[in-house]
């Protein structure tokens, strides 16, 4: 977590590595606009005006520590950090307790941090099948396959990236764990215990609650004794599920089958995309369900259907956020590969196959550890070594609205303003009309007279309008009204923006 998020004190700068650069451009703007800005109720700091359609609570607990005076990265790091080991811990945990083995336990661990895909192929077919390429590893900084980004069939949800660039999701896995040891191992379920597990995840991560979904359904149908206490624990939930709403994407789930396997959908192309993905995780989980002590049998029916759910239904407007749950999948089914190679290890032929079964399945990991570990930093100027950002922080009240001419780490989201228009991956994969939202822009920057620039700017709550020489490519700016009619309240030549505010160049608002 420190290596890819880090803050340079000395220097006023945002370290971030390059492979979580993207990822930042969304999460650092939302909690910053919870510790500088006065986002609440919630609006969506890259899509002002609208409610926030996304789960925002380790965000808001950052931005509350920083408000407090705590680094942001000291913020970021120690929930994430403690959130990542919470599922380390509760992989071991669990899987001690459904195998009732230690060695088990490990090997789950170890099959979750250096995951099973055939990724190594990719890497030696790459780089050459030849020593040197061995040796090369331990330098290596880029990941193998990051499907589909990549062309690669290998999906990038395997790796740690996952974990590092999405902060909220090793807590959340982990409390899916928790809530798999409540109903499954431990079978007793305290309404408030569990229910507040459950509260939790509502705004922690929603893309895990089809999961919840399958695991508590299937908890009621084989546990008729503890009916009454699932019951008791949905009541004591509804109450956040009802307000969790006004934070739900309203894309609806459609029936959508293949996740990101290319067409045409054959069994063929099914197959061999699943064994890139898996490699012999294909064979050692079901093995493993098949050979599984009773306790753990029961969630064989769960863990099928987690993993059949996301292949088949697409749950937002961009497929991959499908891999929440097979990301459940891999973590609960490495439990199961593991408990296939502990059993082997006892058949006295099969001794010698274990430590090449082994490394065959942790490979394509250990390739993707360096090069999540190599990872190149690219620093961000923050307000005291960044005057465009300091004059927002400065200057603008915290709940300000900002028309913006470009996108990622923006000076205005640095001071926690609300965008008016951000990057368009971040607000059309959550649900917003990110098409419309462009055309606005760009009639306000293009509007031929000041009359019509006002009209819109007003219309739609702007306070600032912050214009970049240099702009994003779709926006076509009048130049002459924005240089020789409206007079900028702040310029800056060395970074090239101008910024408007509103109340003085449209008098009357």
């Amino acid at each position: 977590m420190w290596h890819t998020f880090s803050y340079d004190s000395t220097h006023s700068r945002i370290l971030i590595s390059a492979k979580a650069w993207s990822d930042f451009g969304w999460m650092f703007p939302l909690a910053r606009s919870f510790s500088f800005g006065n986002n609440w109720p919630p609006q969506n700091p890259l899509f002002a005006g609208e409610p926030l359609k996304y789960h925002f609570l380790l965000y808001l607990t950052v931005g509350m520590l920083e408000k407090v005076g705590v680094q942001i990265d000291w913020a970021f790091n120690l929930i994430s950090g403690f959130g990542f080991f919470i599922l380390l811990f509760m992989i071991f945990f669990v899987a001690r307790k459904l195998f009732n083995s230690n060695k088990v336990a490990i090997l789950s661990l170890a099959f979750f941090l250096f995951n099973g895909s055939l990724s190594f192929l990719e890497y030696f077919q790459e780089h050459g099948w030849r020593w040197e390429t061995i040796k090369n590893i331990i330098h290596n900084s880029q990941y193998p396959s990051f499907g589909p980004w990549d062309g690669s069939q290998i999906a990038a949800i395997w790796n740690l990236n996952i974990y590092t660039n999405q902060r909220p999701f090793g807590f959340s896995l982990g409390l899916v764990l928790l809530l798999i040891y409540f109903l499954y191992v431990k079978q007793r379920i305290n309404a408030v215990t569990v229910g507040s597990i459950i509260a939790t995840l509502l705004f922690l991560n929603q893309g895990l609650l089809p999961a919840l979904a399958i695991l508590i359904s299937w908890h009621f149908l084989v546990f008729p004794h503890l009916r009454k206490d699932v019951i008791k624990m949905l009541f004591f939930t509804i109450p956040f599920v009802l307000y969790s709403f006004r934070f739900v994407n309203p894309f609806s789930a459609e029936f959508h089958p293949g996740f990101l396997i290319n067409t045409p959908l054959t069994f063929t192309n099914v197959a061999k995309y699943w064994f890139a993905n898996l490699g012999l995780h294909t064979f050692l989980i079901p093995i493993g369900i098949l050979m599984a002590p009773p306790l753990a049998k029961q969630l064989a029916v769960p863990l099928l259907a987690i993993f059949l759910l996301p292949n088949l239904v697409q749950f937002s407007p961009d497929m991959f956020n499908n891999h929440k749950l097979l990301n459940v999948f891999i973590v609960l089914g490495g439990m199961y590969s593991a408990w296939t190679i502990f059993r082997l290890w006892k058949i006295r032929p099969l001794k010698i196959v274990i430590p090449i079964l082994i490394f065959l399945v942790t490979f394509s990991g250990i390739i993707d550890l360096f090069a999540l570990a190599n990872d190149s930093i690219i620093p961000v100027p923050d307000i005291k070594s960044n005057p465009d950002a300091r004059f927002f922080y400065q200057n603008t009240p915290p709940n300000s609205t900002v028309l913006n001419s470009t996108w990622f780490y923006h000076p205005a989201s640095l001071a926690g303003r609300l965008l008016f228009n951000g990057y368009p991956y971040f607000t059309w994969a959550h649900g917003y009309d990110q098409v419309t939202r462009e055309q606005l822009t760009q009639s306000i920057y293009s509007a031929p007279t000041a009359k019509i620039a006002c009209r819109l700017l007003r219309a739609h709550d702007i306070s600032y309008v912050e214009l970049n020489r240099r702009p994003e490519s779709f926006l076509r700016p009048n130049w002459y009204l924005w240089q020789q009619v409206f007079v900028p309240e702040y310029s800056n030549p060395d970074s090239g923006i101008n910024v408007y505010n509103v109340f003085h160049i449209c008098p009357g608002t």
